[in-house]
């Protein structure tokens, strides 16, 4: 299979900038995701963070009322504004940021700190303490804390600014143009391979094609030997159905289908050599009859991959004898032809003379009475010569007595006429009138019968001819000998090829030769087991 090296550039081409673009936007996904990830984690520290801020300004507040009035709810106030100040302080660090992670640390101290003067110096000392100082240093720690807080806020909200902007940023836009990308070469992908493989799918198509319409039968199994597919012509020529064949491996064959194991057992040849055989030759026995076939065996491969193995079986007709086989036919043709011009020639126009001299006889009152029965019993008899000569004729062009009784009856009808034409006694023996034969190819025996009398007539000094059929396993064989001399090697001429061809429509063997007595024809034909008698009333002729 060849690949158009254009389409296969562009093709490679097109899936490296499919992987590019997948790998440029899978990166920009994961950094996306992490960006999103660090947006959130930054909008959580802000939160805490305000909510550090709100609980800062109430518990200062409160504490601040307290040191100045020594009033006891504000000190309450305090522990309930106080006691959620800054929660989880490690995830305000920043892994990333070591620079704000120093700031979280000061605020973290400076929060301690903070705790730690409350602790040692209100609570502890309640109501011993100077306002003033501890007042201010109390807004002195709040402001400081504030300060820090507010500038981590910065940071964080600096750093999700900076997040915002990338994402509404050029870089958004290169994302999109990748993406378009990526879907136009996906799309392009497919419509540039199916253009490189189009010649490899119509020649597909095409071969597809041929396998189902082809008069070649033909058979496919893949490398285990399974038939995987097999056209009509196949189907008719073995006799099988699809569903009988089908998936079946053809090292089963021998056991369920023993009339293909000859033809199908060289395919695994071709599967285990990977050697195409042509032309070779096997028979396959239809209906009991040989059946000449030429059988190619052919490997197969895909992408220089043995994929199984083809079975081309078709009919091996010799063309060269077919000439001969014309010629002969067309000789039966001439001699039938000269022979129903000469009986009009010779019957009809001596009737139509007679009767004309009749009737002038007639009319002159020359013709009465005895004399005039005697003419018309003589044109009588003259007719029913004619006719029986004519009858002979249509019988030569085609014996009606095959279709009604049978072989044997038609012989025995056509023999008194042959022996009263040319003078040689013929005599047929058989062992039962009712032949296995079928009705098609009596006609093809009755004419190389016919030929082999003729070829007798004129070829061999005969006074007497032997036709005897016997029974022979399953064929029925047919001799033709006559006691002509013998006069040395023989030529086959015309005659004998036109009964060879005769035979080889109907499967037949014959062979020529001289015996015994003179010259012998002997015919053998694959008879039909179980069949049936080849007419009825076979023992009447009319």
């Amino acid at each position: 299979m060849t690949i158009n090296k254009k389409y296969l550039t562009i093709s490679i081409i097109l899936v490296v900038l499919s992987i590019a673009c997948c790998l440029f936007l899978l990166k920009n996904i994961r950094q996306t995701d992490r960006q999103i990830n660090a947006f959130q984690q930054n909008q959580e520290r802000i939160a805490q963070l305000n909510q550090f801020i709100f609980h800062l300004d109430q518990a200062s507040g409160s504490l601040g009322d307290y040191i100045l009035f020594q009033d006891k709810q504000q000190l309450k106030n305090y522990y309930q504004s106080g006691s959620d100040w800054l929660t989880n302080e490690a995830s305000l660090y920043d892994p990333e940021n070591p620079d704000r992670n120093k700031k979280v640390l000061e605020l973290i101290e400076t929060y301690q700190a903070y705790l730690s003067f409350v602790e040692s110096k209100i609570l502890i000392n309640q109501g011993n303490f100077n306002e003033g100082a501890l007042f201010k240093e109390n807004e002195e720690y709040t402001n400081s804390l504030r300060n820090k807080v507010n500038i981590l806020l910065k940071s964080y909200q600096q750093e999700i600014h900076v997040f915002s902007r990338e994402i509404n940023s050029n870089s958004n836009h290169l994302k999109y143009i990748v993406l378009f990308i990526l879907i136009s070469a996906l799309l392009l992908l497919p419509f540039v391979v199916y253009l490189m493989f189009r010649p490899a799918i119509k020649k597909g198509v095409y071969l597809s094609y041929c396998f189902r319409n082809t008069t070649t039968a033909l058979l496919f199994i893949n490398t285990t030997g399974v038939v995987k597919d097999l056209n009509k012509a196949a189907q008719d020529l073995f006799e099988l159905f699809p569903e009988a064949i089908l998936d079946k491996n053809i090292d089963k064959f021998p056991e369920q289908f023993p009339h293909l194991q000859r033809i199908t057992q060289p395919l695994f040849h071709a599967l285990l050599y990977q050697e195409e055989q042509l032309k070779a030759r096997v028979t396959l026995y239809k209906d009991g009859r040989p059946l000449e076939l030429a059988v190619d065996y052919i490997p197969v491969f895909l992408m220089n991959r043995l994929i199984g193995a083809l079975l081309m079986a078709r009919p091996a007709t010799d063309q060269k004898d077919k000439p001969l086989l014309l010629d002969t036919l067309e000789k039966e043709r001439k001699r039938i032809s000269i022979e129903i011009h000469d009986w009009i020639a010779r019957y009809m126009s001596t009737i139509i003379h007679s009767l004309d001299f009749t009737l002038k006889l007639h009319q002159n009152g020359d013709l009465k009475g005895d004399e005039l029965i005697q003419r018309l019993s003589d044109l009588r008899n003259h007719c029913q010569n004619a006719a029986i000569e004519m009858r002979g004729i249509m019988n030569d062009i085609h014996p009606y007595l095959i279709d009604k009784v049978g072989l044997i009856s038609a012989l025995e009808s056509y023999i008194p006429t042959f022996e009263k034409l040319n003078k040689i006694r013929v005599f047929i023996f058989y062992q039962d009138r009712a032949l296995r034969i079928k009705k098609k190819d009596e006609i093809i025996i009755y004419r190389i019968i016919q030929e082999a009398l003729s070829n007798i007539v004129k070829h061999a000094k005969a006074t007497e001819v032997d036709i005897n059929f016997t029974l022979e396993n399953e064929t029925m064989v047919i001799e033709v000998m006559d006691n002509g001399e013998t006069q040395g090697d023989f030529m086959a001429g015309k005659g004998l090829w036109g009964m060879k061809e005769r035979a080889g429509l109907i499967g037949a063997e014959i062979h020529f030769g001289h015996c015994e007595t003179g010259f012998c024809v002997t015919l053998t034909v694959p008879i039909l087991p179980g069949g049936k008698p080849d007419g009825e009333n076979q023992d009447y002729v009319n």
